[in-house]
């Protein structure tokens, strides 16, 4: 991970490899949930859909059956991570609130802060404005009080998030570029933390043509020194925005085949909404339309309100007019009641649930009640079947 982080994917992303291969096969090292951990957190800077993703569940679910109260946070963060870097938004904020009121109880400053940049990234993209700009300055305080030098760059991230899905470009720059600055003064060269991409778009918008450029140009030999599919689609991707007319669909199509090789839902929508938006602007409005619905599924299935919006507005302009899905989704449950249904949909009782959880089984039961009355179910097995088809963006 260091190897990462310094800009060196050689011989950084093998040594994760190898740690996930060692550990997959290993009966000895298999019950050890903080170094499980360990390994899940390197193969998530990989960002590959499949490269040691398993190992961060097996590592929460040893640490619940030994109610290993201290290394849960940890763990959690790690869960959610992936959680919000695939489709299941929902559960990822669940398992940032759990990690979140595990880490200020057991007074864990570190991972409380990780959790809370975290988070206000996510509700960021969700458009959850006042939660996330609590959260994220919470986090700025811990990250620069405690020299956290990631969950700071998170942190900041999210308020340029923030700002971004809030259609205010000029007051978003001012974050990315104080991410970079972050960076910069860490020494931090990891590609996948880079807001260049986010740079180019807002550069663009402005009438900043030279700056994307130059920036892009910089970001895209970042991208092709760690070799790795999502760092290299965002690259393809600011390629299709700098492209010039008629010339940008190879860079686009680049950029979606290499999202295809990652579990990132959100990052490859935005690329179908700017390779819509683009081909709207050249007057391909039935080919846009087809991207743009893409996009436009993706985020109405992530929750990612702000997103979905911009993307109705780009198909409005086509000519065509999308309606909102209205319908039950898992961000209708509190962060509470979508852990217990999850954990009652996958066949534990209520008291095994209860003890995961560190909830009386009372609670359980109370909270159980609301899950049933928000997905309109009134049986066990009724709630596993909707939990089901909810995760796979179908209506209850």
């Amino acid at each position: 991970m260091a190897l990462i982080f310094s800009g060196e994917n050689v011989p950084g992303a093998p040594a994760i490899r190898a740690a996930v291969e060692m550990l997959e096969r290993s009966d000895e090292l298999r019950d050890d949930p903080r170094l499980l951990a360990w390994a899940a957190m390197g193969s998530i800077w990989l960002r590959e859909a499949d490269i040691g993703r398993a190992l961060a569940y097996r590592a929460l679910e040893a640490a619940r059956r030994k109610s290993a109260v201290g290394a849960l946070p940890f763990l959690l963060i790690h869960v959610a991570i992936d959680q919000a870097a695939t489709d299941r938004w929902a559960e990822a904020q669940a398992s940032f609130h759990e990690a979140i009121s595990l880490a200020r109880e057991t007074r864990q400053q570190t991972d409380l802060g990780a959790c809370l940049a975290y988070l206000a990234r996510l509700e960021a993209r969700q458009g959850r404005s006042e939660q996330s700009r609590g959260h994220a300055n919470e986090a700025l305080g811990l990250s620069r009080k405690l020299s956290l030098g990631v969950w700071e760059v998170m942190a900041v991230a999210a308020l340029g998030d923030l700002e971004l899905s809030l259609g205010r470009p000029e007051t978003a720059l001012a974050h990315f570029e104080e991410q970079r600055a972050v960076l910069r003064s860490r020494r931090i060269l990891d590609a996948d933390l880079s807001p260049v991409p986010e740079l180019v778009e807002i550069y663009l918008r402005l009438g900043r043509g030279p700056e994307a450029v130059k920036v892009a140009g910089e970001f895209s030999r970042d991208a092709d020194i760690k070799a790795q599919p999502w760092a290299l689609a965002r690259a393809a991707r600011c390629r299709g925005l700098l492209a010039a007319e008629g010339e940008s669909d190879p860079h686009f199509d680049a950029a979606l085949a290499l999202h295809g090789r990652t579990a990132d839902a959100f990052e490859a929508a935005r690329t179908h909404l700017a390779y819509g938006a683009r081909l709207r602007r050249e007057r391909q409005r039935v080919r846009a339309r087809e991207q743009l619905r893409a996009a436009m599924d993706v985020f109405d299935r992530l929750g990612a309100d702000p997103w979905s919006e911009m993307a109705r507005a780009e198909l409005a302009a086509t000519g065509e007019t999308a309606r909102r899905r209205d319908v039950a989704t898992l961000n209708d449950l509190t962060p509470q009641e979508l852990q217990i249904a999850l954990s009652l949909a996958a066949g534990r009782t209520t008291r095994e649930t209860a003890a995961a959880l560190f909830l009386s089984p009372k609670t359980i039961e109370y909270h159980l009640r609301s899950v049933y009355r928000k997905l309109s179910v009134g049986s066990r097995s009724e709630l596993a079947a909707a939990m089901e088809r909810l995760a796979a963006g179908l209506p209850a």
